[in-house]
């Protein structure tokens, strides 16, 4: 092979499909490559590379005059792309073998293990992990080898382990994912290997030249996106459902866009063939699926949805999304948010853990206290964007109801994303960030397009009935004169207690903006804040749950009395005129603690105005 004219066509198809060149990179494009690094059990460091696959427009599936198609493989369609990042080799054993040791349950009955999972819905930590494999889970291959004979199940659990593990978004290829990157930016039979079946000796271990055994990861050459036997060795298991139609649906659509496959089906697809393999199964668009045969050797009836015994031809490859590859590279040490397979957003900090959730009451939180064992959300959930106001005006019932967009940033925080209407003339933009393992920020930032009257965004939380009282920073303490002081939120107030910043603010409050349905409120106005600082206690000793804001950002704090069936707590940002094209910023910070004096949770909400005060985090506009 010439070997310049080789590096010449790799060069010319990166500039085609957007791989940046030096000199001219994009200094926000994702990096062409990544290596990921863990630790097992045992303290060793396992890497392993990541290498960019760009975007792009291409053909899926074969021609009706190509030698050895299918007719699963048709029609042949046009399929759009956006970048991913899928792993250099697949999945070694070594890899495989750390996942194993740190999930693996001794239980046989998997069905009495998922039954137990079931009663714990909310436990977004746990990764239920393989019971143990009838045989030889290495079959006599070492660590370099591909991992082999896991069902398609166990291979998404351990995309799962993984994420978790690193704090990235790990996942299957899809299986248009997979041909593009096979396909290597060319529309070749074989790929970047070209259409001469001869060629695949140096790429791929297949029937003719494996010796009908398997063999150790990036023995041959890679690809042009370099990658390592995408042809050959083991197959490797996609996440897409399969059916022998599939690609009609897709056909109708010029093009298909980020395909996942069928939504529902009986078997999985797995793509690129095998050690044992003739070389009609290492063309680009060759599809294989589970058979029946694939489990002949498992001795469990019903049978094991973990593992395949003694089947060592078949093994995975994972995929990553660019947006998260920076978390374990460039992050600090605070924890971060994890993209899940729902649009949402898992976290575990080792205090908290629970979901950004992207639907039901938009961008609320589930959480619960891990040492406790307790959940603190309830209703609607925490930190959800409620009542929108300008002076006596709302905008529509609901922020949570509108339409939102977000994504995982580089450093594992969130943004959200609420674009203006010609009914809403201000876009939010909410950045979700975990501060620590137990203190959460949330920076709220309104862009005007026209002038805001008196703008108001009223951030709400609900709490489980664990937490029945509130109690507000007050300057004035109505039993001690002079005093500043916590004031539970007694019933003697009335049912529904504002406090206000200042008086000035008071006239806010009462412009009409609340009489205005669904669910009007008529406010108790109560004894002017110290800060805005506020708490919800347990009954029994445990965590308490405290939001504060800075006294610019929060011009009002909002409760029910104790035992009102809400439990929530609300606070009123911004409370300013916001004129149009101004961008103004508010920050709201949610503290669990095991504090256990006022004067304890004084001293958090000082220690969070240093802070702020230090990264010069004041509005501007």
């Amino acid at each position: 092979m010439n070997w310049n004219r080789t590096w010449i066509c790799i060069f010319l198809i990166s500039l085609l499909f957007g791989f940046p060149t030096k000199g001219v990179a994009d200094q926000d494009s994702p990096a062409r490559k990544f290596t990921e690094t863990i630790t097992n059990k045992s303290g060793d460091k396992l890497s392993f590379e990541m290498a960019l696959i760009p975007g792009g427009t291409f053909q899926m599936g074969s021609p009706d005059n190509e030698t050895g198609r299918k007719k699963d493989e048709g029609p042949q369609h046009e399929v759009q792309l956006k970048p991913f990042y899928l792993c250099t080799t697949e999945t070694t054993l070594e890899l495989f073998l750390t996942y194993y040791e740190e999930t693996a349950t001794a239980k046989k009955d998997f069905f009495e293990l998922e039954q137990a999972q079931e009663k714990k819905p909310d436990d977004v930590d746990a990764v239920t992990g393989p019971t143990p494999v009838y045989g030889d889970m290495t079959m006599g291959y070492d660590k370099k080898h591909p991992a082999m004979g896991m069902t398609w199940h166990n291979a998404m659990t351990f995309c799962k382990w993984l994420s978790r593990k690193t704090g990235k978004k790990y996942r299957l290829p899809t299986e248009a994912e997979w041909e593009f990157a096979c396909r290597g930016g060319t529309g070749n039979v074989y790929g970047g290997v070209g259409n001469d079946p001869k060629l695949l000796v140096e790429f791929s271990w297949y029937k003719a030249n494996s010796g009908i055994e398997l063999h150790a990861v990036a023995g041959k050459k890679p690809n042009a996106y370099g990658l390592y036997d995408m042809q050959g060795n083991v197959w490797e298991w996609v996440f897409d459902w399969y059916s022998p139609t599939g690609y009609q649906k897709n056909s109708q659509a010029k093009p298909c866009v980020n395909p996942t496959g069928p939504e529902e089906g009986k078997i999985h697809v797995a793509r690129g063939g095998g050690y044992g393999s003739d070389i009609d199964r290492l063309r680009c668009a060759a599809r294989g699926y589970r058979e029946k045969w694939w489990d002949q050797n498992d001795p469990q009836i019903p049978k094991s949805k973990w593992w395949l015994p003694q089947m060592d031809f078949i093994g995975f490859r994972v995929a990553c999304e660019p947006g998260t590859t920076a978390v374990t590279t460039q992050r600090s040490a605070n924890p971060v948010f994890i993209a899940d397979d729902d649009g949402g957003y898992t976290f575990n900090t080792g205090i908290l853990r629970g979901t950004l959730r992207k639907d039901g009451k938009s961008r609320g939180f589930t959480m619960e206290h891990i040492p406790s064992g307790l959940r603190l959300d309830g209703g609607a959930g925490i930190l959800g964007y409620y009542r929108i106001f300008t002076a006596n005006k709302r905008y529509g019932s609901a922020g949570w109801d509108w339409p939102s967009e977000s994504k995982l940033m580089p450093d594992g925080s969130v943004q959200a994303f609420w674009p203006h209407t010609p009914d809403r003339p201000f876009e939010i933009i909410s950045n979700y960030r975990w501060k620590s393992a137990s203190i959460l920020d949330v920076e709220t930032i309104v862009k005007a397009v026209q002038y805001l009257d008196d703008f108001e965004v009223f951030l709400a939380s609900y709490f489980n009935q664990n937490f029945p009282s509130s109690y507000v920073a007050v300057a004035d303490l109505p039993n001690k004169p002079g005093n500043a002081g916590f004031l539970q939120a007694a019933q003697s107030f009335g049912d529904w207690q504002m406090f206000p910043r200042n008086p000035e603010v008071v006239a806010m409050i009462q412009d009409g903006r609340w009489d205005i349905p669904p669910n009007p409120v008529q406010w108790a106005v109560m004894p002017a804040l110290k800060a805005p600082l506020v708490f919800r206690r347990n009954d029994k000793p445990g965590p308490v749950v405290v939001l504060m804001a800075p006294p610019r950002d929060c011009f009002a704090v909002a409760t029910p009395c104790a035992g009102e069936s809400h439990y929530s707590l609300y606070l009123s940002l911004f409370g300013r005129d916001i004129q149009a094209g101004q961008t103004k910023r508010a920050h709201t910070c949610l503290v669990v603690t095991n504090a256990t004096s006022d004067r304890q949770i004084v001293e958090l909400y000082q220690e969070y105005r240093k802070e702020m005060q230090s990264e010069s985090s004041e509005n501007v506009g």
